[in-house]
């Protein structure tokens, strides 16, 4: 296997595309005219460039002199498989400027890449087409021939010549509109030098709304015919967060408009192109009804793409290793801005478990990968859109952060952007830029956590005889234990927190070497990672742990610290370190808890434990400890929401309920089925209530609740309750009705490409997961003949549909059936599935007597 990038040859850059795209609605094509001026660097008789599923009709270049020379167009075998296409001239083309004219016809596809069409349904009941785009990663090249790499920018003059009836937008304002005959002529003002990655067009019929930033700038939001009202929420973040990147990043929004649009079918939840943002609908669009988690989740993606505007767009990373600067940048700015105008949701809390944690999980993996990971292909770049890429990122970004400060972190960001803006940089550049604008070397506390794969686990035990002194020892971890030998050899450099009951500021320590004795302040107890700012996990003595479990019950911890014990406390046991009986036992140190995000925790860890050892024999007793966990907490909460509650309240409802109704309690059934028969009957549920009552009501019901939500699922037009039925579909306790509900989703138009993974995850996540998996393989050729593009979606479904198995016989049969079915896009996520399964099988058999013991006491 190569262990080189395939890039273009540096002999020949574009400095400005022409690009005029005619598309046809009716057989789907369409014709491309492209004029690119280009600078020759280096005297050649051959111009490369990436292509991909385009035809071309003629191909010249015409020279400084403004002599036309003819193109012959040819690719080899290697060169089609690197997505490549040669022009031959028959003379030398000398250094200078030059324009290459190409002629070209392209397909309007359906795989959510490139140029491609979305379907709707009109208010007249017909079918709609849109054409929209979605170049990132490597997909320019089905839209025009061009060089596809994030290095190469140029600018782009765009002409699209569209149905009368439709409208057409762009990365830029349209500086002029001409009607001829049964089309109109759109032309567009220039963009700044960019990526081609960062390229986008859309046509259809919509409609808007409009606002103005404070300094001046126009954003718009646009929908298909009748969802417009549902823009607001997000056209009012935009407006808002706009502003607010200018003013942080210290540097004006660099274009003159700001769209950002719902499109039916999209891969990924957003696409940041320069100045025309795309969306899925369920990441833009919701209204005053929406749940709080609905307008949760528009509020961050339209700020994690804005923040797009600055970090990507107009500083470019300089090859997809260094995506993470992209991406683990706007996560993190992402949460920034979300905290700044909406405080009642206690984004830092939630941050710590939506980001932090699952980068934890993803990263104990030994085939996990570093931060800034070697790519090659460009078929193997959206592998690496993943977990590490975006929240181990965004958690390193925060650890920085809070190491050296607000102003100083803000200072070296606007060092940064200023120095490479409209041009590309490496993480080293970024480091540069932190290090003048703080003054601390950077690069020496942050390169191990970037270019090193996983984290440390610190051991911390009390020095027996000698007040204040405990024993640290940091090792790499891994969810099946600690890693051994060459895979040990990582010392992270660590900047360990705590507070005390000594004092409640919190106090910092460097920690650079493998073991160390080291003095803190301290009388009974001691929490580390002080506001789970640090990447790494904690493992107390048994005496230390203990002492900590007075700080939780009289309530002295901050949340994320909370947060924090328990989650590190079941991570510790599954991978052996600590007993699981243990982990169970500080659940008691947590009765009088009221966070929402602290329960969410709680609920996860347990539902995880319930799913591994569901063949076991105490499973009812488990079931009976979850319940009796949750019981004091629902009695709190209610069933309804209170007038006037905290959003956060809202938000634990759901939480407790799915434990209590899942785990034995026939009231919250009862009381779900009550609500659902007035649902069907009047329309009306409270939405942060929907998902709860949907699920439990398919759990517990048969045939009728499984056509009557399949009926909600059609005949919804809110794309957010869409989802929510469509996800329930398969949560039915019956096995038939589950593989019929996953024959529904394949085998119909009625369920979009894009929303596969929904189905997939509710089938593989109960009764019926070992039928889910066989359908899966059964299935195997019509999954991957489906889901031909997008980001990750078909290694979402891998990753859903085995991750509760929990034998070696499982985790073998994956690995025989992808060694017959290789895919090399999905390798990393096949080799990370087994492996999962492989550390469930022996947390299975290792913790099968503790939690037996502890659930008989």
């Amino acid at each position: 296997m190569s262990t080189e990038r395939e890039l273009l040859p540096k002999n020949v850059k574009p400095i400005t595309y022409n690009l005029e795209i005619t598309p046809s609605f009716e057989d789907f094509t369409f014709t491309g005219q492209l004029s690119i001026q280009v600078e020759i660097l280096e005297p050649t008789d051959c111009v490369v460039l990436n292509v991909l599923d385009i035809t071309f009709n003629e191909v010249s270049l015409v020279t400084a002199n403004e002599t036309t020379l003819e193109a012959t167009v040819q690719a080899t075998i290697e060169q089609t498989e690197k997505e490549q296409i040669e022009f031959h001239f028959e003379q030398v083309l000398e250094t200078g400027e030059a324009t290459l004219v190409i002629s070209y016809n392209g397909e309007l596809n359906d795989k959510l890449c490139g140029f491609y069409r979305s379907t709707y349904v009109g208010d007249d009941g017909e079918e709609k087409i849109i054409a929209t785009t979605q170049m990132e990663p490597a997909d320019a090249r089905r839209a025009l021939p061009c060089w596809d790499e994030p290095a190469i920018k140029a600018k782009f003059n765009l002409t699209l010549n569209v149905p009368k009836h439709m409208v057409a937008l762009g990365n830029m304002p349209v500086i002029s509109k001409n009607d001829d005959g049964d089309l109109s002529k759109y032309v567009f003002d220039e963009t700044p030098i960019m990526s081609t990655y960062l390229l986008a067009f859309v046509v259809g019929e919509f409609e808007f709304l409009e606002d103005v930033t404070s300094e001046g700038i126009t954003v718009r939001v646009w929908t298909t015919p009748g969802k417009i009202h549902m823009g607001k929420f997000a056209l009012e973040v935009c407006k808002n967060v706009l502003s607010y990147f200018a003013s942080y990043f210290g540097i004006p929004y660099p274009l003159p408009k700001q769209d950002m649009i719902a499109i039916p079918d999209f891969s990924a939840g957003a696409m940041e192109n320069w100045g025309l943002i795309t969306y899925r609908q369920t990441a833009l669009l919701c209204d005053d009804s929406s749940s709080v988690s609905s307008k949760k989740r528009v509020a961050y993606v339209v700020a994690h793409e804005l923040a797009h505007q600055w970090f990507g767009n107009l500083v470019t990373m300089e090859w997809w290793k260094e995506l993470w600067l992209n991406e683990g940048f706007a996560t993190f700015v992402g949460n920034l801005a979300v905290d700044n105008f909406f405080p009642q949701w206690d984004i830092w809390t939630s941050f710590v478990s939506d980001y932090i944690f699952r980068a934890l999980d993803a990263d104990s993996l030994v085939n996990s990968h570093p931060i800034e990971v070697t790519v090659n292909k460009a078929r193997s770049i959206e592998e690496i859109f993943d977990v590490i890429s975006y929240c181990k990122g965004a958690s390193v970004i925060r650890m920085i952060e809070n190491y050296l400060g607000e102003e100083a972190f803000k200072q070296g960001l606007n060092i940064y952007l200023n120095k490479h803006a409209y041009s590309n940089a490496v993480t080293e550049d970024l480091w540069e830029g932190l290090t003048e604008g703080s003054g601390v070397n950077v690069t020496q506390m942050m390169d191990t956590w970037v270019k090193e794969i996983g984290y440390p686990v610190v051991s911390f035990e009390e020095v027996e005889g000698e007040k204040g002194k405990i024993r640290l020892r940091q090792d790499r971890f891994l969810s099946g234990g600690l890693a051994e030998g060459d895979d040990n050899l990582t010392v992270w450099p660590i900047s360990i927190g705590y507070v005390s009951d000594s004092s409640e500021t919190v106090t910092y320590i460097n920690f650079n070497e493998k073991e160390a004795v080291l003095e803190f302040e301290y009388i009974n107890w001691i929490k580390f990672n002080a506001g789970q700012s640090g990447f790494y996990r904690v493992k107390y003595s048994d005496s230390l742990r203990r002492k900590l479990g007075v700080a939780l019950e009289e309530g002295i911890l901050a949340s994320t610290d909370r947060l924090g014990l328990v989650n590190d406390t079941f991570a510790l046991a599954k991978a052996g370190l600590i007993e699981l009986g243990d982990a169970l036992e500080i659940i008691g140190y947590y009765k009088n808890e009221a966070d929402y995000n602290v329960w969410a925790d709680i609920a996860k860890c347990l539902s995880d434990v319930k799913v591994l050892f569901s063949e076991e024999e105490f499973y009812g007793d488990l079931k009976k400890f979850i319940k009796d966990v949750f019981t004091p907490i629902g009695e709190k909460l209610g069933y309804e929401s209170i007038e006037g509650e905290s959003d956060l309240d809202k938000l634990l409802r759901p939480v407790v309920l799915n434990q209590l109704g899942n785990n034995g309690d026939d009231g919250v059934v009862q009381w779900s089925k009550e609500k659902f028969a007035n649902y069907l009957e009047t329309s009306e549920l409270d939405s942060d209530l929907i998902s709860i009552v949907f699920s439990l009501v398919m759990k517990n019901g048969g045939e009728k609740e499984y056509i009557q939500m399949k009926n909600i699922y059609e005949n919804a037009d809110d794309p957010d309750l869409k989802i929510k039925s469509l996800a329930a579909i398969p949560k039915s306790s019956e096995k038939a009705l589950v593989m019929d509900a996953l024959d529904y989703s394949m085998g119909t138009d009625k369920v979009r490409t894009q929303d596969l993974m929904y189905p997939f995850h509710s089938a593989a996540h109960g009764p019926a997961k070992n039928e889910t998996w066989d359908y899966v393989k059964n299935n195997w050729e019509s999954l991957t003949g489906k889901i031909t593009g997008g980001l990750g979606l078909l290694g979402r479904i891998i990753q859903y549909t085995t991750s509760s198995f929990t034998t070696n016989q499982q985790a073998d049969e994956i690995q025989e059936f992808f060694e017959k079915h290789k895919n090399p896009s999905l390798e990393r996520t096949i080799n990370q599935s087994i492996e999962s399964i492989r550390s469930n099988a022996a947390y299975v058999e290792r913790s099968r007597n503790s939690i037996a013991a502890f659930l008989n006491k």
